[in-house]
């Protein structure tokens, strides 16, 4: 059996079998493949129901709110159940992505069935909201799990950051590809206006949930849980319990709230990008071009945990943000019309906020250590799900606001194949609304880094040295 074990002798960590370089690229591998679902949902799960469905937007932006809202606790609980599953031949949590990836990438394929919009309205929302619910849900029953790797992989610092660093490549990649690929293949043109073309989503379906069993398969293949406590009938942590752990943990709770901020700032931009580059700047090629924002940060991804190893994740990925949000308040306030030139400032405000996106798994992995040192029990998809709850809550607000915000504004929705030209003063919002939502949301992301979140570089080392003397003493 794989373990992870400490030479009573040395007290350094043993790895068995020893870690491969190829783990953290077969990590990242998995949530590119998350990214098949999750980026073409985000990005345009509210502009097909507007524009393909004719669904009012404050409805849609209701019906992602509730879906939303649910897998906050569909994610929680799957973390807690994973962490409580036995332990099987490759461990505890590849199971869940092994076997529950089959309903998700039915859900992928559903949710964009072409001869659902010549329904009736009611039958269109109502399916529409059966089908997102079903997607959220049965998304939180492999990402959850699969977010646990990294952190029982291994218990070295080191390599976790690798593993942490690995998944935020495989996030920016696999965002690269999808948001790319999507405004090329999704949109077309009638009377010199873009439109949405809702019968391909069906094409780009089948073949992304195609890639996304791909993508696990190799990350299932590729990486190894060492990490391994066993667990007895009556050892089982209650949920009152794991909640305890989550919210009496100030680097937690910290966390928890720039996560929360994080996705709200990411998707919030990402559902009202649609809409700008489509009616604003009607230009959707300039879209698939935004989709290479986060190349600067993938150029200097394997230097990240380098860099945060010297001076501390926090301080690092706090000053790049305050950086992020200075860039976004400078293009609300030059109201650019040129959608080449505010794909060229979004390349240049992402840095921050991709650099933190990218070592965000990292500063859970020390949370979970910080939780184990102070109370010795280790729950890491509890943990983890904590940590997604909170995205989940933002992904709830930002899935509403939007639509609130269309609605407020007038925008007019269309069936597939209309062309609709939206008042001026809608596509003036629009624009507001792209750039000082991730403003306002990136710049409270740093003052929580900066000064409420605890675990430097230091204290994180400290807890990992503290685990490791630990189970050289046989005490874990």
């Amino acid at each position: 059996m794989t373990a992870a074990t400490a030479d009573a002798a040395t007290g350094k960590v043993v790895e068995n079998p020893p870690f491969k370089k190829t783990e953290p690229m077969a990590y990242a591998m998995g949530d590119i493949g998350n990214g098949f679902y999750f980026q073409l949902v985000t990005n345009y799960a509210m502009i097909y129901m507007t524009d393909a469905l004719g669904i009012n937007p404050l409805i849609a932006g209701w019906i992602i709110f509730a879906g939303k809202l649910i897998s906050a606790f569909t994610d929680f609980g799957t973390g807690v159940w994973a962490d409580n599953a036995p332990l099987r031949k490759d461990g505890r949590y590849h199971w869940f992505v092994r076997n529950l990836r089959y309903p998700l990438m039915a859900v992928i394929i559903l949710t964009f069935l072409p001869f659902v919009s010549s329904w009736a309205l009611p039958a269109r929302i109502t399916y529409i909201t059966v089908i997102y619910i079903l997607g959220v849900a049965f998304y939180s029953s492999t990402s959850a799990p699969y977010g646990s790797f990294a952190s029982v992989s291994t218990p070295v610092v080191k390599h976790r950051d690798e593993m942490a660093a690995g998944r935020g490549f495989g996030s920016t990649a696999g965002g690269i590809i999808v948001t790319f690929i999507l405004p090329l293949v999704m949109y077309t043109t009638v009377d010199g206006k873009k439109i949405l073309n809702g019968p391909v989503l069906i094409w780009v379906a089948i073949i992304f949930a195609a890639l996304l069993w791909i993508c696990y398969e190799i990350t299932l293949r590729g990486t190894v849980e060492r990490i391994r406590v066993e667990k007895g009938t009556h050892e089982h942590v209650p949920l009152s319990k794991s909640l305890k752990y989550m919210f009496s943990n100030r680097a937690m709770v910290a966390l928890m709230l720039a996560a929360l901020l994080l996705i709200f700032a990411q998707m919030f931009a990402g559902a009202v990008n649609a809409y700008l580059y489509k009616d604003y700047f009607n230009n959707t090629t300039a879209l698939a071009i935004l989709a290479f924002q986060n190349i600067p940060v993938l150029i200097v991804a394997p230097f990240v945990p380098a860099i945060c190893d010297k001076y501390g994740k926090k301080l690092v990925c706090g000053v790049l943000l305050v950086f992020t949000t200075v860039v976004y308040v400078v293009m609300f306030f030059l109201h650019i019309t040129n959608p080449y030139v505010f794909v060229g400032f979004s390349i240049v405000a992402i840095f921050g906020n991709g650099v933190f996106g990218l070592m965000v798994w990292s500063f859970i992995t020390d949370i979970i250590d910080d939780i184990q040192v102070k109370t010795h029990t280790r729950e890491d998809g509890t943990v983890y799900t904590g940590y997604m709850f909170a995205r989940k809550i933002g992904q709830a607000l930002s899935g509403l606001l939007p639509g609130v915000v269309l609605a407020a504004t007038g925008y007019v929705t269309a069936t597939s194949g209309q062309a609709i030209t939206q008042s001026a003063d809608t596509l003036n919002n629009i624009y507001a609304v792209a750039t000082l939502a991730p403003a306002i949301g990136n710049g409270l992301i740093a003052i929580i880094l900066l000064f409420m979140y605890p675990l430097s570089g230091e204290i994180s080392k400290k807890n990992a040295a503290e685990l490791a003397a630990r189970r050289a003493a046989g005490e874990m």
